[in-house]
C-alpha cells in the first residue's frame, strides 16, 4: 500500500528504520564506527536515491527512527496523534511536483532543495499521519513475540498482523502450542 504517492515506500522505510534501531539495541548496543552504512542500506531498498546522502546518514536517521517509534509504542489513538503531530511539527512539508533521475513527475514532500534525510524524515512522518488517520492503532504496533522489540505496520486487507515477521509469529505458534501440549499432559496425569 502506497500512502503517499511517491516513488519510494515511506512506511516500509519507517518501520524498517525504526527495527534497525531497535535489532542493534539489542544485538550490538555500540554501533561500531567501522561497520558499513546500514540506514543508507533501509534507504536504498525502500526507493530513496541516497546518492546525494553525506558520507553517514547513520546518525540523524538513528535519531530519527527512535522519534518515528513513539508511534509505534503508543496504546491509544490520541497518543498516536501527539506522537505524528510532534514528527509532523519537525519536518518541512513543501509538497511540489518532481520528475528527478528520469522518473515521471511524483509527489515530494519536502522542499526541492532537501537532502535525502529531510526528505525521508518528511515522507515518513506522512506516511505515519497517514496510516493513523486512516486506520486509528489498528494497523501497527509492536510485535506480539515474548522478547521482541520490533515494529510493524499492517497493510494487508485482513488487517490481523500482530508480529514484524513470519519468523516471530512462527516462534510465537510453536512456543503456544508446546505450552498447551504441557497443559494438557499435566491434566491427563
Amino acid at each position: 500500500m502506497n500512502f503517499i504517492g511517491y516513488r519510494s515506500d515511506a512506511l516500509g522505510a519507517a518501520v524498517e528504520l525504526v527495527n534497525e534501531v531497535s535489532a542493534s539495541r539489542v544485538e550490538e548496543p555500540e554501533v561500531d564506527e567501522e561497520s558499513p552504512d546500514r540506514m543508507r542500506t533501509v534507504l536504498v531498498a525502500n526507493g530513496y536515491l541516497a546518492g546525494g546522502a553525506p558520507a553517514s546518514v547513520e546518525p540523524a536517521l538513528r535519531a530519527w527512527a527512535r522519534r518515528l517509534r513513539t508511534v509505534f509504542d503508543v496504546s491509544d489513538v490520541e497518543e498516536a496523534a501527539v506522537a505524528v503531530n510532534a514528527l509532523l511539527a519537525d519536518v518541512r512539508v513543501e509538497p511540489h511536483l518532481s520528475n528527478h533521475d528520469g522518473q515521471g513527475f511524483h509527489l515530494h514532500y519536502s522542499p526541492p532543495e532537501a537532502d535525502v534525510v529531510d526528505r525521508l524524515r518528511a515522507s515518513t512522518a506522512f506516511a505515519l499521519a497517514m496510516l493513523v488517520s486512516e486506520y486509528g492503532i489498528d494497523r501497527h504496533g509492536r510485535c506480539a513475540a515474548e522478547g521482541c522489540m520490533k515494529v510493524f505496520a499492517d497493510t494487508s486487507r485482513n488487517a490481523a498482523r500482530r508480529y514484524c515477521s513470519p519468523a516471530c509469529a512462527n516462534r510465537s505458534a510453536v512456543a503456544a502450542h508446546r505450552a498447551r501440549a504441557r497443559a494438557a499432559g499435566t491434566r491427563s496425569r
